[in-house]
């Protein structure tokens, strides 16, 4: 009959939190049980066996005695070192890569300028010769000295114009060359060096 009771106290208890339950020895505090598993208790820590014990006292090895093998700190020397190198190579390489961008972007600059400058000489020029024919239209007498200046003004614009093309593409011509120039002379640096 004991074991009854006790059985019936415990289903009970299953589907609530750990209780105090009477039993006929004493009061105990009842665990959660887990079906299929008797005597299990879900907020019990296990002992360790070696919890106590001193077999990984790391007090008991002397390091400032300890000695690394000559071939394991000539590696790890070796590698510092290679590290280094590698490092400084590195970071040369990559300064004169700035300096590269920086001497492209600062003679793009300068072209750009200097196209610009042109541009604008020729935007005047080709405003003051369209103001100087049209001054001269407004003195005109007749129709044959009119078509005679209209004429004259159209073959100046065309040999102005040519002469503006072409100064404009060696301006061109010429900022691609200076342009690329840096970067070039990289190459073949690096060329020469491998």
């Amino acid at each position: 009959m004991t074991t009854q009771k006790a059985k019936t106290t415990r289903a009970r208890t299953a589907s609530k939190p750990a209780e105090t339950v009477k039993t006929e020895a004493a009061e105990t505090t009842a665990a959660p049980i887990i079906p299929g598993m008797p005597g299990f208790d879900a907020f019990k820590v296990p002992e360790l066996p070696f919890a106590n014990a001193t077999m990984f006292d790391m007090s008991k090895f002397d390091t400032a005695n300890m000695e690394v093998p000559a071939m394991v700190r000539d590696m790890a020397e070796k590698a510092v070192s290679q590290t280094k190198d590698g490092y400084a190579k590195a970071k040369a390489a990559a300064e004169e890569s700035i300096d590269v961008v920086e001497e492209t972007l600062e003679t793009v600059r300068e072209t750009a300028l200097e196209v610009q400058h042109k541009a604008m000489d020729n935007a005047k020029a080709s405003t003051d010769a369209a103001y100087d024919f049209f001054k001269d239209m407004l003195s005109v007498k007749s129709l044959s000295e009119a078509v005679e200046l209209q004429t004259s003004f159209a073959r100046q614009q065309f040999e102005m114009l040519s002469a503006q093309s072409n100064d404009l593409s060696s301006l061109a011509g010429k900022a691609m060359t200076e342009t690329f120039k840096p970067a070039k002379q990289a190459a073949e640096k690096v060329m020469k060096a491998a």
